[in-house]
């Protein structure tokens, strides 16, 4: 052959290797494809444990809108404790990332909590391929005696999302 062929053949080649090869879009750091964390955390006392609730993050911390979401792991901690002494209470996996409406709101009841105690409770949102978010953190003290009764659910309203609370997160 021909070396001056073979060197135009060996260049073109060369020239169209890149735009046959997988993924054609910018690599994003980690930091970039972290879920934010949840938001408007709060904890109240009810007849049967703490109930904490939150709105679900939308967005990647580098400002893309999320669409895998996992779910949020929530350990506990007694008020004022370090970081060693969380344990997990819970898992939430949700199971709503093709739907067109996902839930914004979200709720999980601690119903392993003791009376009387002050707890430090932390969640944390992951998404499907294991990126987790920087915790959000809120204290209550759980008195289910002086908490007000359950509001009763709407009849059709969306069955909840699956919850663990063998604290395994499996």
């Amino acid at each position: 052959m021909n070396p001056r062929r073979l060197l135009a053949a060996l260049a073109l080649l060369a020239g169209a290797l890149p735009l046959a090869c997988g993924n054609k879009t910018a690599l994003r750091p980690p930091g970039m494809i972290q879920p934010r964390p949840a938001t408007s955390l709060e904890a109240r006392s009810t007849p049967t444990g703490v109930t904490l609730s939150w709105r679900r993050p939308v967005t990647y911390t580098g400002g893309s809108r999320m669409s895998d979401l996992g779910g949020f792991d929530i350990d506990r901690a007694p008020a004022g404790g370090g970081p060693e002494e969380y344990l997990r209470v819970g898992t939430m996996n949700l199971e709503d990332q093709q739907r067109f409406r996902q839930d914004r709101s979200l709720e999980f009841t601690d119903t392993t909590a003791i009376p009387d105690m002050r707890y430090s409770y932390r969640v944390v949102a992951f998404t499907l391929d294991g990126y987790r978010s920087e915790p959000a953190f809120v204290e209550v003290l759980f008195s289910p005696s002086k908490a007000a009764p359950e509001k009763a659910k709407k009849k059709g309203a969306a069955a909840p999302a699956q919850v663990d609370h063998s604290g395994t997160g499996q």
